[in-house]
């Protein structure tokens, strides 16, 4: 009986999560979970690189938006709100940024 292909991609799943949260730093754990796009990004280069060499800096560079955009989204769910907090402790009558 063989393993079916949606357990080999939730095992996958499960081993890049407990990779994620054993990171031993906030920094770390950013870097880890945006790691996938630039493994994608990297096989996409290269692939680009073969197939239509021309483009090749246009894919790279639209992947190191993508991965850009992860780290920033990632940074600001988990860290965006305790950063707004020092600010304003830092200076009272700093803007969140929110409708008032």
């Amino acid at each position: 009986m063989g393993v079916r292909g949606s357990t080999l991609i939730g095992v996958a799943i499960l081993v890049l999560v407990a990779w994620i949260v054993l990171a031993t730093d906030s920094e770390t754990r950013i870097d880890r979970t945006c790691q996938p796009v630039l493994w994608v990004g990297n096989v996409a280069t290269s692939l680009t690189q073969l197939t239509f060499s021309e483009q090749q800096d246009l894919v790279h560079e639209s992947f190191e938006s993508f991965d850009y955009a992860c780290r920033f989204t990632v940074w600001r769910l988990l860290h965006e709100d305790a950063w707004i907090e020092s600010q304003q402790s830092t200076n009272p009558e700093a803007h969140t940024g929110e409708c008032e």
